[in-house]
């Protein structure tokens, strides 16, 4: 699009992530085939084509119909055979690179049960640190939908984790190298809040809660997430990597720890996964949570520049990527919400990593990527 700055796609040579490459190289990690290597260099490349070539097709065709409307512009736009293919590849890559003949999912399978037993060994080292509850009432939200497209959802079975890890260690969809973002929000938490002890909702296989923990050793870390199979995953990785986090099997609207135990509430990739409700209840959640002058902090794709054709991209994208409820929180006035929970000073700020001079121009991006937003609020230190 004119005006718009390319996005860097691979960050400078970083040594710190590559010395904890090799050392995850020592343990026991999935086997790929050549078979499936091949396969997903196959379905990269489709990808790249919808990511680039079709996505600069469409988007000059939707932004030439002037529609003005999300349902217009999907009205104007349903006889193009170029967004016929886009939309078809947007959301069938997906289901080939997991479920497909050497799709992440079958080359797992037959592993399972040595990835399990070593699983169940982590479990044994440092067990304070993983505390699982097996009758936690999982919310309908979760159970049914397979978010993402993975087959069982990440609730299920160890067999989820790992293929969401092997889907997102190779690149993240803003087109940045994968750990770059998640150490980008680690230090701009450390260096604008100076947290002390943290809870890390939603926190999934712990990929984010170790990059706060590394940019932030001295801090006591706590994460939670609803998905037992993927805390068992995300503690095997924390011992690898020798770093000291408690896991919690919890729900992130109602944690059960104690009222003003926190100075830092922070999520990563975990609203756009929930419906409005649940946010609402999340934001009162970590209301209580947080100490007096606390931060609550959310990191996820929100803003989405591109006026109503960036608009459009998103529901598409939400609809065919099996995320109900990440059109649906884009369109809340989460700035708003904050506030009404009792923070104040909320803001909401694109990531330091995408506020390009295009984005704030409220520009479509060059190529199809999602733009992550941070959006924090402070408990006052009287309430």
């Amino acid at each position: 699009m004119a005006g718009a700055r390319p996005h860097r796609r691979f960050a400078p040579l970083d040594v710190r992530r590559l010395s904890r490459s090799l050392l995850m190289s020592t343990s026991t990690r999935p086997s790929r085939s050549f078979q499936a290597k091949a396969f997903d260099g196959f379905v990269q490349g489709l990808k790249g084509v919808w990511r680039e070539k079709l996505y600069e097709k469409v988007t000059e065709e939707a932004g030439a119909t002037g529609a003005n409307s999300v349902s217009d512009l999907e009205r104007a736009m349903a006889g193009s055979p170029q967004y016929a293919m886009y939309a078809w590849l947007e959301r069938f890559t997906q289901q080939m690179s997991l479920l497909g003949r050497w799709g992440m999912y079958r080359e797992l399978e037959p592993q399972m049960e040595m990835l399990s037993a070593e699983l169940d060994d982590a479990a044994k080292q440092h067990p304070e640190r993983l505390n699982l509850d097996p009758d936690l009432s999982l919310p309908s939200y979760l159970t049914d939908t397979e978010i993402h497209q993975y087959s069982g959802g990440l609730w299920e079975s160890d067999l989820g984790g790992y293929a969401l890890e092997g889907r997102t260690e190779k690149a993240s969809f803003s087109l940045l190298e994968p750990d770059l973002p998640l150490a980008w929000y680690a230090e701009y938490l450390r260096d604008t809040f100076a947290p002390k002890i943290i809870l890390d909702l939603g926190c999934a296989r712990a990929r984010g809660t170790r990059a706060m923990k590394r940019a932030m050793p001295d801090t006591e870390l706590h994460g939670c997430d609803l998905c037992g199979p993927i805390l068992r995953l995300a503690h095997l990785r924390n011992l690898e990597e020798d770093l000291a986090i408690t896991l919690w099997q919890r729900n992130a609207e109602d944690t059960g720890f104690v009222t003003a135990s926190f100075d830092l509430i922070t999520s990563h990739w975990l609203i756009h996964e929930m419906p409005p409700s649940a946010v609402r209840r999340m934001i009162a959640e970590g209301w209580r949570l947080l100490k007096p002058g606390g931060t609550f902090a959310m990191y996820d794709m929100y803003v989405t520049p591109g006026g109503i054709v960036g608009e459009w991209l998103h529901a598409g994208y939400a609809a065919r990527n099996n995320e109900p409820f990440a059109y649906p929180v884009a369109q809340m006035d989460l700035k708003r919400e904050v506030e009404a929970a009792g923070f104040v000073e909320a803001q909401v700020v694109l990531s330091g990593l995408q506020a390009t001079p295009a984005a704030l121009r409220d520009e479509l991006p060059d190529c199809r990527t999602h733009y992550m937003s941070v959006i924090t609020g402070r408990k006052p230190e009287t309430s």
